[in-house]
C-alpha cells in the first residue's frame, strides 16, 4: 500500500512537470519574439502559456513588458497587478515598469493639457494616478484639468487626495487652497493658507488670500492687516494696493485711505483703468474736486472712447461748479453711450 502511494506521488509530480514544461515553452518562445520586438507573436506566445496555467506569474510580468512597449498602459497595469502577486521574483523590475508606464503617462497627459485636450489629458492622468497612487503629481494636474472642465468638485478630490500623500509640498498646497478660495469654501482655504504661512513667513501671495478671507467675513481691520503684511514685502504689487483701496471705499467708508491706495496703484499700474476710475469716484466722494477734474481732463483726452470717464468728469466739473463745462463734458457722455 505504502508503495502504492509513492507510485501515485510519482505521476502526479511527473503531470505537473509535464504542465510546467508547456508552459514554459510558450513563455521561452514569447521571450524570443519580445527581444526580438515582435510584440504580437510575444503577446500571443504569453496568452497560450496563461491558457495553460492562468496563475503563471512569469506570462503575467512578460506581458506586462510588452503592453508598455505598446502603450497599453491599462492591459500593461492588468497584468502587473497579477504578476506582482504571483511571481515576485521580479518584483524590483516591476516596480521600475510601473514607474517607466507613469512617467509616459503623465508627460502625455502634461503635453495635451498643454494643447488644452483637457478629457484627454484627464484619462493620461486618472490612468497614471492608478499606476502609480503613491505619487501626487497626477493627483494635482487631475485637479487642475478638473478646474478647466469646470467641475470644481473633481478638482477638489483629486487635489485632497495629492495633499493627503505630499501635505508638505507647496505646490500642492497653494493650489488646493486657491481652489478652495475659489469654490467659496472659505474656511478650508483660511487652513490651508495658514498651513502654507507656517511653512513660509514670508508667503505674500497668502498673506493676501487671507485678507480677502477676513474680508469676506467682514472681519475688516483684520483683512487690512494681512493686505499691510503682504504690502510689507510686495510694495509694487499694485493689484494689492487696488484691493486694500476697495476695501477702504466700500466696506470701512474711509475716503482718505481709498484714495491713497487706489493711487498707489494707479501710480504703479497706469493702464490699470479699473484704478483710475475707483481712484476719480473715491476724489469726487471725497469732495477733493479739484484733483479730480485735473485728471480726469486728460484721462478724457487719452481715452475718448471711455464712456465712464466722460460721466465722471462731467459729474467733477458739475460739483467744482464749472456748469457749461459739465454740459459739454455730459454731451461727450451721451454721444458715447448713443444716448
Amino acid at each position: 500500500m505504502r508503495r502504492g502511494w509513492l507510485n501515485a506521488a510519482v505521476i502526479l509530480m511527473f503531470i505537473a512537470f509535464a504542465l510546467s514544461g508547456c508552459a514554459n515553452k510558450w513563455v521561452t518562445s514569447g521571450k524570443i519574439a519580445m527581444n526580438g520586438k515582435n510584440y504580437d507573436k510575444a503577446i500571443s506566445d504569453f496568452k497560450k502559456a496563461l491558457e495553460e496555467n492562468p496563475d503563471n506569474g512569469e506570462a503575467h510580468y512578460y506581458l506586462a513588458v510588452c503592453y508598455e512597449e505598446r502603450e497599453d498602459y491599462e492591459e500593461m497595469l492588468r497584468h502587473l497587478e497579477l504578476a506582482e502577486t504571483l511571481y515576485p521574483k521580479k518584483a524590483g523590475d516591476m516596480k521600475d515598469l510601473r514607474q517607466e508606464g507613469w512617467t509616459k503617462l503623465f508627460e502625455s497627459g502634461r503635453g495635451k493639457a498643454e494643447e488644452e485636450k483637457w478629457e484627454e489629458s484627464r484619462e493620461d492622468f486618472l490612468l497614471g494616478s492608478r499606476i502609480l497612487p503613491s505619487r501626487y503629481e497626477a493627483f494635482s494636474n487631475l485637479g487642475f484639468v478638473w478646474q478647466h472642465l469646470d467641475n470644481n468638485d473633481s478638482a477638489f478630490f483629486y487635489y485632497s487626495r495629492a495633499y493627503e500623500i505630499a501635505p508638505d509640498e507647496m505646490l500642492v498646497l497653494e493650489n488646493f487652497a486657491n481652489l478652495c478660495y475659489n469654490a467659496g469654501r472659505y474656511d478650508r482655504a483660511h487652513d490651508l493658507y495658514k498651513e502654507i504661512l507656517e511653512k513660509d513667513p514670508g508667503h505674500a501671495g497668502a498673506m493676501a488670500r487671507l485678507g480677502d478671507i477676513y474680508g469676506e467675513k467682514k472681519e475688516f481691520q483684520t483683512a487690512i492687516g494681512y493686505y499691510n503684511q503682504a504690502l510689507d514685502i510686495e510694495q509694487d504689487n499694485c493689484n494689492l494696493w487696488f484691493r486694500l483701496g476697495v476695501l477702504y471705499f466700500q466696506e470701512i467708508k474711509d475716503n482718505d485711505s481709498a484714495i491713497n491706495a487706489f493711487g498707489r496703484a494707479v501710480e504703479l499700474c497706469p493702464e490699470d483703468k479699473d484704478a483710475f476710475i475707483n481712484l476719480s469716484i473715491a476724489l469726487i466722494m471725497g469732495g477733493r474736486f479739484d484733483e479730480a477734474v485735473e485728471k480726469l481732463s486728460g484721462y478724457v483726452v487719452d481715452n475718448p472712447d471711455d464712456c465712464t470717464g466722460w460721466d465722471l468728469y462731467s459729474q467733477a466739473l458739475l460739483r467744482k461748479g464749472m456748469k457749461e463745462e459739465a454740459l459739454e463734458a455730459d454731451k461727450k457722455y451721451k454721444e458715447c453711450t448713443g444716448k
